[in-house]
């Protein structure tokens, strides 16, 4: 069996695995701090509430027993593998026991009981970004206590290339500067640890030489933040999210699957950071044509790429294309998150009718559980009420 901990790209990364013929297990994990903070398994303090108050759905997939939990010596992986995971906000302290959890606040909004004990037995708490990396190393030495005979493999982020503009972004806060000081923590990983790194920023490097592709086909999703002033949008900043990406996995997998035969990391000539990669970003504007051709593939990617070109242009509107498409659109939060801000830009009727296209699929949804559903739905009913305002 080989395990994979961290989070989505995780996931993404043991379903590629998965096809080619390896046992894969996975874990969504919230923070380094959680293992660390009661390494015994999960508390019973919390055990307690998730079966009195019926919480199994409330951790946004990152169960308690993921959270507090390993593998025991006994059940030890062919190989385990992790990423530099971000931290899942909110984090609470038990103020009486130590031991530091993630849970989404939505799972008390109806249960008044349940508020009640976390006011009284928990605090939220914000981890120093800055700090991230020891807190990394601390969980990484419980895990190499825990299992000490075990392969590990650590895959890396992205780095913050100009090329991967604009203004690419990691949810794990403060990669930009903590990816300077990251090798550093690598080579005593490895020297005290034994633990193998794998890097992401190599097998990319080659991916992007031989698709010929721009930037925005591989990670097509923008964070939009918007400035407004009397219901109008007065500023604008967007970031390039450079943690999905789209083609990475496959080829990691293929990495993985040959270091599981060889015990050794291998590049190839070409898998090295091309110079194009420090030169500025140039944005790329899609034609409808484009466009109606993304949406029709009914992937999210494509539909992500062809929303996310709406923004290089903000001379016209082009909400009748989204009005045309939506039944085709695949459920994405970071697809519709692109959708909010631009029907806040342009507010335009025919946004509901989007809307109302899309929502069947929506309330069809249900893999990522039913808060996520819930809060993907609110979303879509708050688009189409200002679009009607």
């Amino acid at each position: 069996m080989l395990y994979f901990l961290g989070n989505c790209q995780m996931d993404f990364l043991s379903r590629s695995v998965a096809r080619l013929g390896l046992p894969v297990a996975h874990n969504e994990l919230a923070s380094p701090m959680t293992h660390a903070s009661h390494p015994g398994g999960v508390p019973s303090a919390l055990a307690r509430l998730v079966r009195e108050h019926g919480l199994d759905d409330a951790f946004n997939g990152r169960r308690p027993e993921d959270q507090f939990g390993l593998p025991r010596p006994e059940d030890a992986p062919a190989l385990l593998v992790l990423n530099l995971f971000h931290e899942t906000a909110p984090l609470f302290l038990h103020n009486e026991d130590g031991f530091i959890f993630h849970m989404n606040p939505a799972a008390w909004r109806t249960d008044p009981k349940l508020a009640a004990w976390m006011e009284t037995h928990c605090r939220p708490i914000a981890p120093n970004p800055a700090s991230y990396l020891t807190r990394f190393g601390q969980f990484l030495a419980h895990v190499r206590e825990r299992l000490p005979d075990t392969p590990i493999l650590l895959v890396t982020r992205l780095n913050h290339y100009p090329a991967f503009g604009p203004a690419p972004h990691s949810y794990l806060e403060n990669w930009a500067t903590l990816s300077r000081e990251a090798p550093a923590h690598f080579a005593v990983w490895e020297r005290e640890l034994g633990v193998r790194v794998l890097d992401a920023n190599r097998v990319f490097a080659g991916i992007w030489r031989e698709s010929g592709k721009t930037i925005e086909a591989h990670c097509p999703f923008l964070k939009i933040e918007l400035t407004e002033r009397d219901g109008a949008v007065v500023g604008l900043h967007a970031s390039r999210d450079v943690e999905h990406v789209g083609p990475l996995w496959a080829p990691l997998a293929d990495k993985v699957a040959a270091f599981m035969e060889t015990g050794e990391i291998r590049y190839e000539a070409g898998e090295t950071a091309p110079p194009e990669w420090n030169r500025p970003w140039r944005p790329v504007v899609l034609d409808d044509e484009a466009v109606i051709d993304r949406f029709a593939s009914e992937r999210n990617y494509p539909w992500a790429e062809a929303v996310g070109s709406f923004f290089m242009d903000l001379t016209r509107d082009r909400t009748p294309l989204l009005a045309a498409s939506g039944e085709f659109m695949p459920v994405c939060h970071n697809t519709l998150h692109m959708i909010r801000a631009y029907g806040r830009i342009f507010r335009n009727p025919l946004l509901a009718a989007f809307c109302d296209a899309h929502r069947p699929i929506a309330e069809a949804f249900t893999d990522n559980g039913p808060l996520y559903r819930a809060d993907y739905l609110a979303r879509l009913d708050e688009i189409r009420a200002h679009a009607l305002r």
